[in-house]
């Protein structure tokens, strides 16, 4: 039985990607290591921000090749 081939996507916009680190912040560390997560918090937002325009700046590019 031959079936189509179907490809699937799967993206976390920026905030789902926030809102896991937030989780992870909350649940995952001890009082000390507070600041030192917090900080890699503000890293990875300034990050995927950083990444979100790119993505933007490439689909641009994709789409004036289009036409």
């Amino acid at each position: 039985m031959n079936t189509p081939e179907t490809t699937q996507k799967v993206s976390l916009g920026c905030g789902t990607l926030i809102l896991i680190a937030v989780i992870v912040l909350i649940f995952g560390g001890s009082s000390s290591q507070s600041r030192s997560t917090t900080t890699e918090l503000r890293e990875m937002k300034i990050e995927i921000q950083r990444l979100g325009n790119e993505i933007k700046v490439l689909r641009t590019a994709l789409e004036k090749n289009r036409h």
